[in-house]
């Protein structure tokens, strides 16, 4: 894809066949010009074409923007403050034991560390939902390690949350587990059934691909297993059923072919993407063929009835909206998602269960709600993110990233990931979400 050109120091100039785009990169307005109006554009102003963008508010002239600070302006002007106001959710580690050894795992796994113990699960729980009094929903998520291992925490810890539910007045609790789906009892799908969980199955494609990276602890693949589990997930009634696939060198360069086998052949109308971080110290994948692959397998999914959600769909929400989405560590009612660990420790980061800087106590949390901030990241953190169309929809590394990379300079294939989204969805205008 071409870089494109700026337009009156201010503006992003996308221009295909003779037409273009115009992206306002901190207000998030675009607007199309067809080939006579590029021509028109060219011309001595005022022309018409000119007249026209001045008042769609395209305006040249002026003082040159520093664009950092004036999207750092209109975060304040939207009242979008980075700080979380508290902890709505908790992505509950019971254990790090797991039956698959998957090669890309951010977690550390079969370590010998002991479980979270149900002490250390009540404590946690207590610390959610009094953080969330009179609220309308709080989230539980069970993780590990492969969290059915410890399948009787979970039934302790759902009891435990109804009454905690009650006793806060809080009106709902979200369930959700992540899982390999290698393993699957009938009291566990009953369990399931009983709190309407949404159930995130990992898998990256049919067996060829899967198997690649995830592999039962003894070398052999879980295919067959995982395939007839999640046949069972998606007959009984009342759970919510979805995919989290991976790209990985298995499947970049199929994921459209993986996203149509993942509904066709198994079932699952919903896929989660997981995004890209850089656990070895930088990104390993090419961002401008992953952000392509990815809007591919997004048509493939609505094409099949499916959806498919990925960090692209950011840059679409963000021309949708004109806001921007940069602050992805929150959730839209301004809250966090963190990570109970065993040991009665909380990471602000709840896919980082190592970093110092994210981990507290609960007691350190009770008496400091403003370590939170802890976990927001800097916008825009060098002057180059100012000359980047995504400056609204990147605004940088995340927390996390900057801790994996060990710095604020984004990682190259980042920005050429978020470069090549912003591309794609000034391009696409069919608003579908």
């Amino acid at each position: 894809m071409a870089v494109p050109r700026m337009l009156w120091g201010k503006y992003f100039q996308y221009e295909r066949d003779g037409e273009a785009v115009l992206l306002d990169p901190v207000a998030l307005d675009s607007v199309f010009i067809d080939s006579g109006e590029v021509h028109d554009l060219a011309g001595v102003p005022p022309t018409a074409t000119h007249e026209a963008l001045e008042g769609l508010g395209f305006t040249p002239g002026g003082p040159a923007a520093d664009r950092r600070e004036a999207l750092r302006d209109r975060l304040r002007l939207l009242g979008l403050d980075p700080t979380p106001c508290r902890i709505s959710g908790l992505r509950v580690v019971l254990t790090d034991r797991c039956n698959m050894d998957c090669t890309y795992c951010f977690v550390d796994t079969n370590t010998g560390k002991p479980d979270m113990t149900k002490e250390e699960l009540a404590e946690g729980l207590e610390f959610l939902f009094e953080q969330n009094a009179e609220q309308e929903e709080v989230s539980i998520q069970w993780f590990g390690g492969e969290p059915t291992i410890r399948f009787d925490l979970m039934q302790y810890g759902d009891q435990l949350a109804d009454t905690l539910a009650d006793r806060y007045d809080v009106a709902r609790v979200r369930r959700t587990v992540v899982t390999n789906g290698a393993r699957l009892t009938d009291e566990a799908l009953d369990h399931f059934v009983r709190y309407e969980y949404g159930v995130g199955i990992s898998i990256d494609g049919p067996p060829g691909i899967n198997s690649a990276n995830r592999l039962l602890l003894g070398g052999q693949p879980a295919d067959a297993r995982i395939h007839r589990n999640v046949a069972r997930f998606i007959a009984a009634e009342g759970l919510h059923v979805g995919c989290n696939l991976t790209p990985t060198a298995a499947n970049i360069g199929r994921l459209a072919e993986t996203v149509r086998w993942i509904i066709d052949d198994l079932g699952l109308k919903f896929i989660y993407v997981n995004t890209p971080i850089p656990t070895a110290g930088h990104w390993q994948v090419n961002g401008t063929d992953l952000a392509r692959e990815l809007y591919e397998a997004r048509i493939a999914a609505l094409a099949r009835g499916g959806m498919l959600f990925s960090v692209v769909d950011r840059a679409f929400q963000a021309l949708d909206t004109r806001r921007p989405m940069l602050l992805d560590h929150m959730q839209g009612d301004h809250s966090l998602n963190a990570a109970l660990l065993p040991g009665s420790r909380v990471s602000l980061c709840d896919i980082n269960f190592t970093e110092p800087s994210f981990l507290h106590t609960l007691d350190e949390l009770r008496a400091e709600p403003s370590l939170l901030a802890k976990v927001a990241k800097k916008v825009a953190p060098i002057p180059e993110c100012g000359d980047c169309p995504a400056l609204a929809i990147c605004g940088g590394p995340s927390r996390n990233e900057q801790s994996l990379i060990g710095g604020s300079t984004p990682d190259p294939q980042m920005c050429a990931f978020y470069r090549t989204t912003v591309e794609i969805a000034v391009w696409d205008n069919t608003g579908v979400q």
